[in-house]
């Protein structure tokens, strides 16, 4: 009971730690091999969160077929769900800690890219998300995680910014196509205006 205890303690204190860490670093920049650790923490907790899902409902669907031919269970239902607790509360921890990583990132990367950005907070928010899709392709083995988690964040920007410059520019056409079809009369505002 002591021991459970300790443990318990000793979780909550790294957990403490960790989160005090992620506080002075929301201020600076991103170190390299913390981004890789929780990554690979945050794929590895996925990975293991998704396998005991799989494992809880084949141990349901078998309990329930058993009970039905009045037969005991062959697993422990309690020992699976336990795993699917800890799995789980790992993969909360570690997708935390990786959304603040990050939003530090992509706050550094609008500071950088200022002038492709409309909107600085939404983004951020793009930022992250982009991030977050994209993480399942991030093999520590091949690249750096802040390089590629950089590249992503900014050719999404680019994409962004493609993408609202063709649409304003496409406005313009149809309005310039409009004003040439009502010869030469438009409205602006509620007003008829003659275009010279």
């Amino acid at each position: 009971m002591k021991r459970k205890k300790c443990e318990k303690c000793a979780v909550k204190c790294l957990y403490i730690i960790l989160l005090f860490d992620l506080r002075n670093m929301s201020t600076e920049y991103l170190n390299n091999k913390f981004l890789e650790n929780v990554i690979r923490r945050f794929q590895q907790s996925k990975q293991e969160k998704i396998r005991y899902q799989l494992i809880m409902e084949d141990v349901k669907s078998s309990t329930e077929i058993r009970e039905q031919y009045n037969k005991e269970p062959s697993h422990d239902l309690k020992f699976y769900t336990t795993k699917l607790n800890t799995a789980a509360s790992d993969f909360d921890v570690s997708q935390k800690e990786l959304a603040t990583a990050f939003y530090t990132l992509s706050e550094h990367l609008v500071l950088y890219a200022k002038d492709i950005i409309v909107d600085s907070d939404d983004a951020i928010q793009e930022g992250v998300m982009i991030c977050f899709e994209k993480i399942d392709r991030f093999n520590p083995e091949k690249g750096k995680a802040f390089n590629y988690m950089t590249t992503c964040i900014l050719n999404h920007y680019r994409q962004i910014y493609r993408t609202t410059k063709n649409y304003k520019l496409l406005k313009e056409r149809y309005r310039d196509f409009m004003v040439s079809r009502q010869e030469n009369v438009f409205i602006r505002n509620g007003k008829e205006k003659i275009n010279y």
